[in-house]
């Protein structure tokens, strides 16, 4: 039954790791949800526009385009700066944090202390 509530709901994972990728396809798949992959910010910024997800999982570190890029071509969106962003990083440090800080973000969640089904948790409490 708790599946259905999430099953008209849209999620992008934004993160260059495929390993990762894939494991969080398979968890949010599991909990009903319609996942949408991109490799870096670019790609990302893409399948935003396109697919206008109700929350974005998005990776700082990244190639052609980092995390910091896109949460500023979001702001500066009207209809996609509406979207929620909840953070997925490796970067534990003050620094991180600031530059995060600018922007709307829900949550900065880190890789190594997050689980597949802490992250999912965290996507609902969003939603």
């Amino acid at each position: 039954m708790e599946e259905e509530i999430w099953s008209k709901k849209k999620i992008c994972i934004v993160d260059d790791d495929p390993n990762l990728r894939e494991i969080y396809l398979m968890k949010f798949n599991q909990e009903g949800f319609e996942v949408f992959l991109a490799t870096n910010g670019e790609e990302g910024l893409q399948v935003i526009r396109e697919k206008k997800p109700d929350i974005i999982l998005l990776d700082l570190q990244m190639p052609v385009k980092n995390g910091i890029e896109v949460l500023e071509e979001l702001d500066q969106d009207a209809e996609l700066s509406k979207i929620p962003v909840i953070v997925l990083t490796n970067i534990d440090n003050e620094e991180g944090y600031k530059e995060v800080g600018k922007f709307e973000t829900r949550f900065y969640l880190i890789k190594s202390l997050t689980t597949p089904q802490k992250a999912v948790d965290y996507v609902k409490e969003v939603l």
